[in-house]
């Protein structure tokens, strides 16, 4: 953990983490510090790059997206960056990761029927320098943020 950030930021932090729309008021509830020193904390979280900014967390079965795939993908090196590139657009795709080891990239990506994902899996296969493709369908999900839980 950085050294600059302190206890009291960790707190405001874990509270913002578990309801990105807690007021400063709740906040104040909670930790028993001014209101003026959460908004000051949390302007300079802000500044520092710390906090980059607040979003919703999406129930993604309710909404029809009940598969969900990791696919790791062999790419010609010098073409990586150009086929993640291009892969990134496509609303199926959640997380794109530049890997070592025998793949060079995995993907998580999340589809409402199997038809979408064997699709999805075969013009990826087409593609010119994508040499090979593993997919693995998630079975449970215990753990899914893209951030580390302070």
């Amino acid at each position: 953990m950085r050294k600059d950030i302190d206890d009291i930021d960790r707190d405001i932090i874990r509270i913002l983490q578990d309801n990105a729309r807690t007021s400063y008021r709740e906040i104040q509830d909670k930790l028993g510090i001014s209101i003026g020193t959460i908004h000051n904390r949390i302007a300079k979280l802000k500044d520092k790059d710390i906090i980059e900014g607040y979003t919703i967390r999406l129930n993604n079965t309710k909404l029809g997206y009940k598969l969900t795939f990791l696919i790791r993908m062999q790419i010609n090196g010098k073409h990586t960056e150009e086929i993640l590139s291009e892969i990134r657009n496509r609303p199926e795709v959640c997380s794109i990761f530049h890997t070592t080891g025998e793949q060079s990239a995995a993907l998580i990506c999340r589809f409402k029927e199997s038809d979408d994902v064997h699709k999805f899996i075969r013009e990826l296969n087409e593609k010119e320098y994508i040499t090979r493709t593993v997919s693995n369908m998630v079975l449970k999900e215990y753990k899914n943020t893209a951030f580390v839980q302070i």
